[in-house]
């Protein structure tokens, strides 16, 4: 178990980081250690812990003793607050109010101090580096039947400081003052907690890509397969459809002015803003209908592209009721190569 260390505070309006503080370092039996004086600042530096009960200054706080009937624990806070309210001259709201157990008489020690004093206060032992166990008001830190109730603690250290301390004090988690390392702290906390979230949004939005990924690939090489069942491997299925279809195209040749093949293929050229747009294809006498979905970018100059159709031996037309149709046909007076 680790010394104490015990503080004999200053009144709390004079407590500043250069305060002269009495102090007795104590062992686990109560035995003192080492005792002196030294500046708030300095104290966490020279001595083996940090972890600090602070002693009152006479007169910073008031002990009194209430009489309750046994109650449920979450009403014996109201309780208490409703007796010692006579009793006080501030707002409740002004103070840090805090209370032993109920003994079996029915009696209960309370503590107040003014809250802003109050906190100023642990605000400067927190400063200097100390971490603030208990803020005991002095009647309750003295021994029974101390000489001298209302006499601060005082050098050198005696009987008076190994007094034995209650377990509750004016120190509750409410009134403690925020500490700028625990703001950066909780804030590290949330900004790591973001940081995996998002991490983990982006790993399952991966998986679902590569997962979208492979299924595509599946019904590519299904399709591949389907069109050229003489592909024994599927390596790269757009690049080797290409190739049969080349060698389909060099063996045939382009046999007929009315074959789908040839005219789909000039029309992909002269249409090429339509790419990733078609919805429906279709070709019946020698003319071939491309619908396109919305959202694609029609070409400024139409009577280019109707030129540049010309120049592929083909006639354009736009759909005059459908704007999103377009129909193409070969121009009766040119006529097909055609390759043994």
């Amino acid at each position: 178990m680790k010394p104490s260390l015990r503080l004999a505070l200053p009144p709390l309006s004079q407590l500043s980081a250069q305060s002269v503080i009495p102090f007795a370092l104590l062992d686990r039996h109560g035995k003192i250690l080492r005792s002196g004086e030294q500046n708030l600042d300095q104290l966490a530096a020279v001595l083996p812990t940090r972890q600090v009960q602070a002693i009152l200054h006479p007169g910073d706080a008031v002990v009194a003793t209430v009489e309750l009937p046994p109650l449920p624990a979450g009403r014996l806070e109201t309780a208490i607050l409703a007796r010692v309210e006579p009793m006080v001259l501030s707002e409740l709201d002004d103070l840090c109010i805090a209370h032993g157990p109920r003994l079996p008489d029915g009696k209960i020690q309370v503590a107040w101090a003014g809250r802003g004093p109050l906190r100023d206060a642990w605000q400067a032992l927190q400063n200097a580096g100390l971490e603030v166990q208990a803020l005991v008001p002095a009647e309750l830190a003295l021994p029974a039947q101390d000489p001298q109730p209302h006499q601060p603690l005082r050098l050198p250290a005696d009987q008076r400081w190994q007094a034995t301390l209650p377990n509750w004090s004016l120190a509750r988690q409410q009134w403690r003052p925020n500490q700028p390392s625990r703001r950066w702290r909780s804030g590290l906390r949330w900004a790591a907690a973001a940081a995996l979230l998002w991490l983990a949004g982006l790993h399952w939005y991966a998986a679902q890509l590569r997962s979208e990924i492979q299924t595509l690939q599946q019904q590519t090489e299904q399709t591949v397969r389907a069109a050229f069942p003489s592909l024994s491997v599927l390596l790269d299925p757009l690049r080797q459809t290409r190739n049969q279809l080349a060698q389909l195209r060099q063996t045939h040749g382009l046999s007929a002015q009315d074959d789908f093949m040839p005219l789909a293929l000039d029309s992909a050229r002269v249409l090429a803003f339509a790419e990733g747009h078609v919805t429906t294809l279709h070709y019946h006498d020698q003319s071939l209908s491309l619908t396109l979905a919305e959202g694609y970018a029609p070409p400024a100059d139409e009577s280019a592209l109707e030129a540049k159709a010309a120049a592929a031996s083909l006639v354009l037309n736009k759909d005059a009721e459908q704007p999103h149709v377009w129909h193409l046909r070969r121009n009766a007076a040119s006529t097909p190569e055609r390759r043994p």
